[in-house]
């Protein structure tokens, strides 16, 4: 019951978002949510911290990540995710910004219990002259 309220908590305040925030509410939901499930049989002491701790660091990631994409990257990391086989990489460099990508699927597309086809890939992203990669692995929606 709480991953359910986690996660539609989650999924109201994205719409309010701009890129940033939405890439830290996703990365936090999907943190937060691992930890839970990763400590399911444990106390809830240690379940609290292990949420708590997945959520800021999903949060911190997927915020990154999301400062940097505009539109034309999401709708490329779309079409990725419908087109590249599993374990392999599709790269672009987005004409307006000078930002590069990286996404790579690891997993085949599959539907989660509401009908939703999803795929869990890795998603690398450097900004235009830096030197520090960014990555983050997480389900992400067809």
């Amino acid at each position: 019951m709480k991953t359910i309220s986690l996660f539609l908590l989650s999924f109201f305040f994205l719409y309010g978002c701009i890129h940033q925030q939405q890439g830290a509410a996703i990365g936090g939901a999907a943190g937060g949510i691992t930890g839970f499930l990763l400590t399911k049989d444990s106390n809830s002491k240690t379940q609290i911290a292990a949420v708590l701790a997945g959520a800021v660091a999903g949060g911190i990631i997927g915020g990154i990540i999301g400062n940097y994409m505009d539109k034309s990257d999401q709708r490329r990391v779309q079409k990725a995710l419908k087109e590249v086989p599993t374990n392999k990489s599709r790269s672009w460099t987005n004409p307006k910004t000078g930002h590069r990508f990286t996404i790579k699927p690891i997993s085949n597309i599959k539907t989660d219990s509401s009908g939703k086809k999803f795929r869990k890939a890795t998603l690398y992203g450097r900004k235009k002259n830096s030197s520090k990669l960014d990555a983050t692995t997480k389900k992400m929606y067809l």
